[in-house]
């Protein structure tokens, strides 16, 4: 019996519990003054620097907007690409937000897709992809169309576009370069609308035919009606009147009409019509 004597080994033990506590108790409260600490350096520093952000937007040129760069184009004036991007010389170039931007400029009827970018030296680059013409509807002027059937705008009267050229490419065709597309059913002619009928797009589809296989339409045809989808005539400039069906030509067919074609421009006797819609053959009727 020990009676009320303790047992040194729980005492002890005991002893190392509280010390393990104590510590325990001083390590969290050490963590948490490092941590409020820290937050509210932090807040101080996000603080400080939003305040000094707003002043050096607000009071210097640090980031204004320097310059307003656009690629080249074909179509679209420059001029007309920042006007409508809606960018000046001097805006904050941090509130520029590009994809609205790009979501403006792609609302003009000859844009396709735009990108827009900031760069560290204070300029903004917009780069367009344009929807070329293809066609030439005649209505109450001459307005471009697209390959997607976009009416475009009016033609231009000149052949270059009027800013200089980043490339020495040749000049794209448009305007009076281009086939004429009659036939088409009275729409409006404004920019931006599509013309839907199924006549125009298979007429449309048959001149991007030709420039894929490296024959453009401009080249040797002068007008395609589409007033039948199933019966599209095409004109050449030499005054040929061609049948086509639908226009789904082959690069073969294309090949053989265009051989057809230089042989009648070298007989010079007198033709009614070409027709092109059979498979395996063209057929001239005579006149």
């Amino acid at each position: 019996m020990t009676g009320g004597l303790r047992d040194p080994r729980a005492e002890a033990r005991r002893a190392l519990r509280r010390r393990r506590r104590r510590r325990r108790i001083r390590r969290t409260a050490a963590w948490v003054l490092v941590t409020v600490a820290a937050v509210t350096l932090g807040m101080g520093i996000v603080l400080g620097w939003d305040v000094g952000l707003t002043w050096l937007r607000r009071d210097t040129s640090l980031f204004r907007v320097r310059q307003v760069d656009v690629g080249p184009t074909a179509w679209v004036p420059p001029w007309e690409a920042v006007e409508r991007s809606g960018i000046s010389v001097g805006d904050d170039i941090l509130a520029i937000v590009p994809d609205s931007v790009a979501a403006r400029l792609e609302r003009h009827p000859r844009v396709a897709r735009a990108r827009v970018r900031r760069t560290w030296r204070r300029t903004v680059r917009i780069d367009l992809v344009e929807k070329p013409p293809v066609a030439l509807w005649v209505h109450d002027g001459f307005y471009e169309v697209a390959a997607d059937g976009t009416v475009l705008g009016r033609a231009p009267r000149v052949g270059l576009p009027r800013w200089p050229r980043a490339s020495r490419r040749p000049p794209e065709p448009r305007g009076t370069d281009l086939p004429l597309l009659t036939g088409v059913r009275d729409v409006d002619p404004i920019p931006g609308v599509r013309l839907r009928q199924k006549g125009v797009r298979r007429a449309l589809a048959f001149l991007v035919r030709l420039r894929h296989y490296g024959r453009g339409g401009e080249q040797w045809v002068s007008e395609v009606w589409a007033g039948d989808p199933d019966s599209l005539v095409a004109v050449t400039l030499g005054g040929v009147t061609i049948r086509i069906g639908d226009g789904r030509v082959s690069r073969r067919k294309v090949e053989a009409l265009r051989a057809v074609l230089d042989r009648i421009r070298r007989d010079g006797a007198p033709v009614s019509y070409v027709d092109a819609r059979f498979r395996e053959q063209v057929i001239v009727k005579r006149g």
